[in-house]
């Protein structure tokens, strides 16, 4: 072997000792950056609501946000609990874990959410530390109109303390206006998972705009201004994300007020607004939204009925009925209830139907012995029940005025909860945790005839007039 030979094998040994060295330390690095990756885990970047936070809405939901997106495979609903035990989903969404619960928290109550080590992300990272912290509901709200001095429609809210275990008696905080509406209000909605309240404001030439106050805030803001045209009949989707609301165009003939009403869509983070309708000529006004967000429902004004609408395929349906009255979805399924008038014989009655509109399968829930009238349903939080206003027009409770009653969702194990026929009561809401009904009283007779707002215990039937005068309460999470 000559001497370059020589050379030339000592290089290449050096080469490949210097090829597998490098290798090797590669290795080395990644074994160790996995290593250090899986020790490290998977961090807690936000909670909600946050740790030690006073006055937490009885509406809200519990969510951990990650620092990385979470495999949906590793998790363990059982590995989340809430002390006071509250049923409810978990779920994810994206890098956080979500916990919805089923009727709402308990209005100041302490609560407790522990998490345990397992979780997992999409790049195999793990949870290895448990997860707690510590939070307080506070009062739940209302809100509610009420006429001034001047004679206009104004809005309140107040903090309601609803009885402990059954013990006591709802009363209200000393109620506060939002803003001062010169001209008064048209109408008013309320978001159920932020509690931000959106209300129209009359103005003076006939139109009317948007205001909100959100739970954070002392004063309302202008939400959205509608220069020559009245904007009303709000609704937020179940996410929070889009506010459907009714516009009408002031016109040559008439003010905004009496014009055709459009519905239109605002994106509420981004503050831009889209007709509902591919056509936007098409009138509807009074929107409510399924559960899962995909449907609206309307009240169409040149059809005579309720329609509803599928915002991801664009699918129609159309239910005729003389009532003038909007449907309302069930609270956890894509069912909704319609108000129809029915001619049997001599006699007029209104019942309500349960309807899918994808099956398009309808089933009449207003069985009873004699001649109704049913409207404004409302389902409980948990779907199971529904609330309703019912005038008997024959028989031993046959009165003028209408009372409240509850059904299950098959129209089964009606009952009355309210048996004054002196009094008129007005459209029934349920509490986050439905046990209590919130609704306006009309008296029938003088010589006090104004209206006021009540709160009923449904598990005893106890009820307490909250607020006089007043009108058409809803709840604020």
């Amino acid at each position: 072997m000559n001497n370059s030979t020589v050379s030339s094998t000592i290089a290449t040994g050096r080469f490949d000792r210097a090829v597998w060295l490098l290798m090797a330390t590669l290795l080395l690095i990644t074994f160790v950056v996995i290593w250090r990756g899986d020790r490290v885990g998977i961090s807690v970047l936000t909670l909600s609501p946050a740790p030690e936070t006073m006055g937490v809405s009885p509406r809200s939901q519990l969510r951990i946000r990650f620092d990385q997106p979470l495999d949906e495979r590793s998790i363990d609903p059982t590995a989340l609990t809430v002390t006071p035990p509250l049923d409810g989903e978990v779920r994810s969404e994206g890098d956080s874990l979500i916990f919805v619960p089923v009727s709402g928290f308990s209005p100041d109550t302490a609560y407790t959410v522990a998490l345990a080590p397992g979780l997992q992300s999409l790049q195999g990272r793990v949870l290895h530390e448990p997860v707690s912290w510590r939070f307080e509901t506070g009062n739940t709200n209302i809100v509610y109109s009420q006429v001034d001095a001047n004679g206009k429609e104004q809005l309140m809210i107040a903090g309601v303390k609803l009885p402990t275990d059954g013990a006591g008696e709802a009363t209200l905080e000393t109620p506060r206006q939002l803003g001062n509406a010169e001209y008064g209000i048209w109408d008013f909605g309320v978001d159920a998972n932020t509690g931000q309240v959106v209300y129209s404001v009359l103005n003076e030439d006939g139109t009317s705009d948007l205001w909100t106050l959100t739970p954070e805030a002392t004063e309302p803001t202008l939400l959205i201004a509608c220069p020559d045209a009245a904007c009303n009949s709000v609704a937020f989707s179940p996410d929070s994300q889009l506010l459907a609301f009714s516009q009408r165009n002031a016109t040559d003939f008439g003010v905004p007020v009496i014009s055709p009403p459009r519905l239109w869509l605002l994106d509420v983070a981004g503050g831009s607004s889209v007709p509902l309708f591919p056509d936007s000529q098409q009138l509807a006004f009074d929107p409510r939204w399924s559960p899962n967000g995909q449907w609206i429902s309307y009240l169409s004004p040149d059809l005579g009925g309720v329609g509803v609408y599928n915002l991801e395929n664009g699918l129609e349906r159309f239910y005729a009925t003389t009532t003038g009255e909007a449907a309302v979805w069930h609270s956890q399924r894509n069912e909704l209830v319609v108000s129809e008038m029915l001619n049997e014989g001599n006699t007029f009655e209104v019942h309500l139907f349960v309807i899918d509109p994808l099956t398009e399968t309808r089933q009449d829930i207003s069985t009873h012995e004699f001649p109704v009238e049913d409207n404004s349903p409302a389902f409980s939080p948990d779907g199971e029940w529904i609330a309703f206003r019912r005038k008997e027009i024959e028989g031993p409770r046959a009165s003028l005025g209408k009372q409240l009653w509850r059904m299950r969702a098959d129209g089964s194990e009606a009952e009355p909860l309210t048996q004054a026929p002196e009094f008129d009561h007005g459209p029934p809401l349920w509490s986050p945790d439905g046990r209590y009904l919130l609704y306006h009283s009309f008296p029938l007779r003088g010589p006090d005839v104004t209206l006021s707002v009540w709160i009923l215990d449904v598990t005893s039937g106890q009820a307490w007039e909250v607020a006089k005068p007043g009108q058409r309460p809803q709840w604020v999470p």
